[in-house]
């Protein structure tokens, strides 16, 4: 049933313009990203390099695909519950003798599918380099790792916002101020101020980083996982009590 869920999305999400609109715009951004970075790269001199090109495409294409799947990632999750809840088409699938779980966990494949390829893109970018530079094959797939797993955690709280409220509009500005709020609240570590290393540890972009340098950490695997599922559980929980109402 979580499958039947997920098919039912994944082809809901392909037979609208909004996954191929945003796939088409972050190709045109990641392209412009990707020969901005080559050319940068190939004029300085080898004393002026202070990086490899897999590091600086790691640290640059990588980075701005998380970007765009942190805003990509409530545009698609808002039309797995808020838009159905607006229609009342939800309501067909809250009277199903299914488990919530199974919902949840079905819309929440739907997503991951739908936002995979655009997690791919920046490694297709890269194969547009095979036999003419030399690239660190694992540190690329570090960074297209940590990227997806990024994306699976945006898809959670996409999902979650959108269990909020059955106006899309504004489940994607809830979602949008949440992902903002983790994005930045690891600034707070340079108030040097006594147990403030937690806000560091929340942001997203810190682990992250750790996967565009190659690095895959257990402590990163860790955030990632831990956050998505807590934000499926709260949509879970949330659906309850909407079943209850």
């Amino acid at each position: 049933m979580i499958l039947t869920i997920a098919g039912r999305e994944l082809r809901g999400g392909l037979v609208t313009p909004l996954v191929w609109v945003l796939l088409g715009g972050s190709q045109v951004v990641l392209a412009w990203v990707f020969l901005k970075v080559v050319d940068d790269f190939s004029g300085l001199g080898a004393d002026e390099r202070v990086a490899s090109l897999s590091i600086e495409l790691a640290l640059n294409l990588f980075g701005f695909a998380a970007v765009i799947a942190m805003l990509a990632a409530p545009l698609i999750a808002m039309r797995m519950l808020s838009a159905e809840f607006r229609d009342g088409s939800f309501d067909l699938i809250g009277a199903a003798p299914v488990h919530l779980y199974t919902v949840v966990l079905g819309k929440f494949i739907g997503t991951a599918a739908l936002l995979t390829p655009l997690c791919l893109l920046p490694a297709l970018n890269l194969t547009l380099l095979a036999g003419s530079a030399h690239l660190d094959l694992g540190l690329c797939a570090a960074a297209t790792l940590g990227l997806w797993l990024a994306a699976l955690m945006f898809g959670a709280i996409g999902l979650y916002t959108a269990s909020l409220s059955d106006q899309p509009g504004a489940a994607v500005l809830a979602a949008f101020g949440l992902l903002l709020l983790f994005s930045i609240i690891g600034r707070a570590q340079g108030l040097d101020l006594p147990g403030l290393s937690l806000f560091g540890w929340l942001a997203w972009n810190e682990h992250l980083f750790w996967f565009l340098l190659g690095a895959v950490r257990v402590s990163d695997l860790a955030y990632f996982l831990l956050f998505t599922g807590f934000f499926l559980a709260l949509t879970h929980r949330r659906l309850a009590n909407r079943r209850l109402a």
